[in-house]
């Protein structure tokens, strides 16, 4: 893992922390599907400058993915009616 990919992974990291103290969320108890989805946050951290959710795909319309950047439009209604956001990241 370089050196940019780390740094962001562990940004991304603080970020899902932090947004489920102050959500109510809590992150994805399989520590591995967890891992996985932040891993593919910082990638696009670093690759396309956002952290768009790595299971949605891009448009290539910066306005249309900005609803794509995490935590994404989707993901409250998502987590209303699965109890997690399509990613698996963020649980009820």
């Amino acid at each position: 893992m370089t050196k940019d990919l780390a740094q962001e992974k562990e940004k991304v990291r603080q970020f899902a922390k932090r947004y489920c103290e102050l959500s109510g969320y809590q992150l994805n108890p399989d520590t591995k599907i967890a891992e996985t989805v932040m891993e593919g946050l910082a990638k696009n951290r670093v690759k396309k400058g956002f952290q768009y959710c790595p299971c949605r795909l891009l448009s290539g319309d910066p306005e249309q993915d900005k609803l794509k950047i995490c935590p994404c439009k989707w993901h409250k209604d998502e987590i209303a009616a699965d109890g997690h956001c399509h990613c698996q990241l963020f649980y009820k």
